[in-house]
């Protein structure tokens, strides 16, 4: 009975001993298998495509091993100074593939287009270099959508693309004496509105500066400035038809008894003349603008009733014509007065 008591216990003693040794290793374990960390360049901002690196852009930040991206570094100077080629996050590890020295790399930002424009006459193209900002205006005749002459905003705050298609002027590549063209930066979503002002009228570019909301509007979203300029397109093309189908109903409320005449809004001025031929006062009009006169009516200063009598008057008419002016004399002239008191008779 004591033997048996006796090994019990150095079995519960041996269990402990084994248990805190279980215990001390697996600390032990646990102390060698401690994630390591790294230190790296990460954004305290979001930086736009091809805006410049500076430090205050840039923090440290702890990251594992093996979880940091190729290419990023905790050495500032790798960074600084250079260009995003594309948009970057807050937050987001500064990498050597994302950036781009400007000297050698033209890159077109996501969510943007480069359109081309001529030089216009006003010189403007020579007072401004790629990077600068330029205001888009459109100028508009009468037509379908103008009731007037009528001059608009499209776009403001544009940025300047190139130039002849350098994007950057330096000792190799100078600033053309003479440039043709100039190609601009435009948000996709307002290609409509740039494409809409260079087909209906005659673009004009003046110096600009930021626009309000660059920077605030989402990817895909319409500047204030185009959603204002299609707006009152969209305005123009709905009063346009307004009126046309107004005409229309006004035509129609006139009935189908008078033919409709499409004439002119302008009223042509008539003009007349009276001229004694023959013995007849002929009345000729002529509108204003015309060559020849045409006969309108005969006069009768006579007064006389023209009923029956109108055959014998052209016959009498065109007997007389080769009498020369024999018919101006005695009773037949129209400037005949009988003669009045007992010695006429």
């Amino acid at each position: 009975m004591r033997n048996k008591s006796l090994f019990l216990l150095l079995a519960g003693i041996c269990g402990t001993i084994a248990a805190v040794g279980v215990g001390q290793w697996m600390q032990a374990q646990n102390g060698n298998a401690q994630i390591q960390m790294v230190e790296i360049l990460v954004t305290t901002q979001a930086v736009n495509a091809e805006e410049q690196i500076t430090p205050d852009k840039l923090r440290l930040e702890q990251w594992p091993v093996d979880r940091v991206p190729t290419g990023a570094s905790s050495d500032l100077t790798q960074f600084e100074g250079r260009f995003a080629k594309v948009p970057l996050y807050e937050g987001e590890p500064m990498l050597d593939v994302k950036l781009m020295n400007e000297v050698e790399d033209k890159v077109v930002p996501q969510g943007y287009s480069v359109v081309s424009l001529e030089a216009g006459r006003d010189g403007t193209v020579n007072l401004v270099s790629p990077g600068d900002r330029v205001d888009i205006r459109g100028f508009f005749t009468k037509g379908e959508f103008f009731p007037r002459d009528t001059a608009l905003d499209v776009l403001t705050g544009v940025k300047v693309y190139g130039i002849d298609g350098i994007t950057k002027f330096d000792e190799e590549t100078p600033r053309p004496r003479n440039a043709r063209n100039i190609q601009l930066l435009i948000r996709r979503a307002d290609v409509d509105a740039f494409d809409f002002a260079k087909k209906l009228g005659e673009i004009s570019l003046s110096l600009g500066s930021p626009s309000a909301d660059e920077g605030k509007l989402a990817e895909g979203e319409m500047s204030v400035s185009a959603k204002t300029f299609l707006q009152d397109l969209q305005e123009r093309r709905d009063e346009q038809e307004r009126l046309r189908k107004l005409a229309e109903q006004e035509q129609q409320n006139q009935g189908t008894s008078e033919p409709v005449q499409t004439k002119s809004n302008g009223k042509k001025v008539i003009h007349r003349m009276v001229k004694l031929e023959a013995g007849r006062l002929v009345e000729y009009e002529w509108l204003e603008g015309e060559t020849l006169p045409r006969i309108s009516g005969e006069l009768n200063p006579t007064n006389d009733s023209a009923g029956d009598a109108t055959p014998s008057t052209d016959s009498q008419d065109t007997q007389t014509t080769s009498g020369g002016d024999d018919f101006l004399r005695g009773a037949n002239s129209p400037f005949f007065a009988p003669p009045t008191g007992e010695g006429g008779e």
